[in-house]
């Protein structure tokens, strides 16, 4: 007995030591692994290095490419960018500076400054520089540094009545024609939303109303169906102006539960509305593998959501087939679970929630709710207290009752070139960013 004891002992002692040396060993591997002087830091700064040695050259190739063709001549920012361009980088911008240089972006978000002899400097990282909530002094009414206007057409926009079967916001308003007219202005103010390889996401300061002062109604069925067009269309009218950029495509879905996936797109403005992703990005809201949606935390934002409910009956609903926007039969059910809502209090950063909870405004994103015997077709929107929604056209076994929403504005959010802010004279206190 006391000879076992003594064996177990012997045993107990050499495991302890042995796990002891494990953790040891463990320690020092994170330690080389992890922190300044880790490996992965190392490599990822070894990484960023190379990224920058190939794009530099990548400028200089592109840069003596142009210089041949032109025999010497001088090379400008439209050549170079479309030399790079053929040379691969597909997303590379290049802009003239006001100093002569030309600015460089990639799709990294790495961006440099070349002089007239084609020398290659100054790596700049935009996010060192400007942050979000910053000013930038963006004017949607100027297509250049020179002043040019934008064309007049492009600047305004009429939300009409419209029906089932054409785009509308389904209120007839007090204005001629019974639209509601929106028109871009130089004195809206923007703020950078978001940083993200090498855009820049600017939003107006405060909610847009229409031009006579009037938030922007949406009712019923018809503004259900065509919510997301709708807000997206005003929206475009900011896209226009110098440093924009107008290669960005927006894509919105429109028509009802039983349309099969309908889907639009505007081209040629660098603007549209603010949507619930860009929210949820920000405020680190996820849909997980299994439809459910998560704050970043992992709490459940809504346990429904993602969920395919079955009404005990067939519901009303709106449909682009008929001229009301309002179906004639009962005939769906089985509808996904779509609609949730949070508090500002998700909206961590005291400056994110400045901005996002600043006035009343749609946001262009549909959701559904449903229970055993009816369905609600709503629209997100934001205001103070968070993100919530308010449905347009509810539908029961019966009828598709329908809703107007008077108090909710608009938010453009525009996309911008990096390259176009001025980075090298400086934050202006008065006017924020300047552009190139």
């Amino acid at each position: 007995m006391r000879k076992n004891s003594k064996n177990e002992i012997g045993i107990t002692l050499i495991a302890l030591v042995i796990t002891m040396i494990v953790l040891l060993i463990l320690g020092v591997t994170i330690a080389a692994l992890s922190g300044d002087n880790g490996i992965l830091t190392k490599a990822s700064e070894a990484r960023e290095q190379t990224e920058i040695a190939v794009e530099t050259e990548a400028i200089g190739l592109a840069y003596n490419g142009v210089m041949a063709d032109n025999n010497g001549t001088g090379v400008s920012a439209g050549e170079l960018q479309d030399e790079l361009r053929s040379n691969g980088y597909k997303n590379a911008t290049a802009l003239d500076n006001e100093d002569g240089t030309i600015t460089v972006t990639f799709e990294t978000g790495n961006a440099y400054k070349v002089d007239t002899n084609g020398n290659v400097s100054e790596y700049i990282d935009i996010a060192d520089y400007i942050k979000v909530g910053d000013y930038v002094n963006y004017n949607p009414t100027i297509s250049d540094k020179n002043g040019t206007q934008v064309e007049s057409n492009k600047l305004t926009y009429t939300s009409p009545t419209g029906s089932g079967t054409e785009h509308g916001n389904g209120y007839t308003s007090s204005e001629i024609g019974g639209g509601q007219k929106f028109t871009a202005t130089a004195n809206t103010k923007w703020r950078v939303l978001n940083i993200e390889n090498g855009k820049i996401q600017l939003i107006s300061e405060n909610v847009i109303k229409t031009d006579v002062g009037s938030d922007f109604v949406m009712s019923g069925a018809v503004g259900y169906l065509y919510a997301e067009r709708e807000l997206n269309e005003i929206c475009k009218i900011y896209g226009y102006g110098y440093g924009a950029d107008t290669s960005q495509v927006t894509q919105y879905n429109y028509g009802g539960p039983l349309e099969e996936n309908l889907t639009g797109q505007i081209t040629g403005s660098g603007a549209r509305s603010i949507r619930i992703d860009d929210i949820n990005n920000i405020v680190g809201i996820y849909e997980d593998k299994d439809g459910i949606i998560k704050f970043s935390d992992g709490t459940v934002v809504h346990p429904t959501y993602g969920v395919t409910t079955k009404p005990e009956t067939n519901v009303y609903y709106p449909t682009i087939s008929t001229s009301t926007g309002k179906s004639n039969e009962a005939g769906v059910k089985n509808l996904k679970y779509t609609n949730y809502a949070y508090n500002n209090e998700r909206i961590g950063d005291s400056e994110i929630q400045s901005i996002l909870c600043n006035g009343r405004y749609w946001v262009a994103s549909r959701c559904i709710s449903s229970d055993s015997s009816s369905s609600s077709f709503k629209v997100f929107r934001a205001y103070t207290y968070g993100v919530y929604s308010h449905d347009l056209c509810s539908g029961n076994d019966s009828l598709l009752s329908e809703s107007s929403f008077t108090d909710y504005s608009v938010r453009p959010v525009v996309t911008i070139e990096s390259n176009a802010i001025n980075i090298q004279a400086g934050y202006n206190e008065q006017t924020g960013w300047n552009l190139n």
